[in-house]
């Protein structure tokens, strides 16, 4: 019995240099966009946040018309490549920005406190985003991602960027651990063959704007897989 679909994407138009004609209907816990770079995947998630207007797009969520709403209605949490951390702010106000325009704060700080932990952030929070390496401002951009109250679909872009191996592979299963714990769906990008591999969710390969496959991440990278291994016999 196939999952249900939980949300529906599809985007028309250019973008950049591609164009994309694409329609994703998402039933897994967590997706995976994969391509090289020039594919689309940034652009989707892009489209999603409702942040590239010029381009033809329908978001549904069981069949709410979300591309009708404003960005900050679509119950999204986002982090795209670039961290763009506010640099006046410390990072626990980082963390717990998306927490300060809304009046039920105190209900969500749990979130804030889940997201600094699982981040490993707590020796950080002092420190402005300035005083960061490139990967600890990746983990508090992710960390805000997660302190979105009542966000009903998570979307990463490259979110392990900058990690070191054994930091990525620590991270993944208690990301996945969390988000399934919440009921929450990840949408994310990678061009990482290892990293779609770790995460084992549903794969959408892309290539010049278009899906070329889609279905578990053994099977739609099963060459790509076996290139891999090649390579660490040599």
């Amino acid at each position: 019995m196939p999952d249900r679909v939980h949300h529906q994407l599809t985007v028309k138009g250019r973008a950049g240099s591609v164009d994309l004609d694409v329609s994703l209907a998402l039933t897994a816990p967590w997706t995976i966009l994969f391509g090289p770079s020039g594919s689309g995947k940034s652009s989707l998630l892009r489209a999603a946040a409702g942040v590239l207007p010029a381009l033809d797009v329908t978001f549904t969520r069981s069949n709410e018309a979300l591309h009708a709403r404003p960005t900050h209605l679509r119950q999204l949490a986002y982090a795209p490549q670039q961290a763009a951390l506010f640099p006046h702010l410390s990072v626990r106000d980082n963390i717990t920005f998306p927490l300060t325009i809304r009046d039920d704060r105190k209900q969500h700080e749990t979130l804030a406190a889940q997201a600094i932990d699982l981040f490993r952030l707590r020796s950080l929070l002092d420190a402005r985003p300035q005083e960061l390496s490139g990967g600890e401002q990746r983990r508090v951009a992710l960390a805000r991602a997660l302190t979105v109250p009542h966000a009903k679909l998570l979307m990463l872009d490259e979110p392990f960027t900058g990690f070191d191996r054994k930091l990525r592979d620590d991270l993944i299963p208690a990301l996945q651990q969390w988000t399934r714990e919440r009921n929450l769906p990840v949408l994310s990008v990678t061009h990482d063959v290892d990293e779609a591999l770790l995460l084992n969710a549903e794969v959408i390969r892309l290539h010049g704007g278009c899906v070329t496959a889609h279905g578990p991440a053994l099977e739609v990278l099963a060459d790509e897989r076996e290139r891999l291994l090649a390579n660490l016999q040599k």
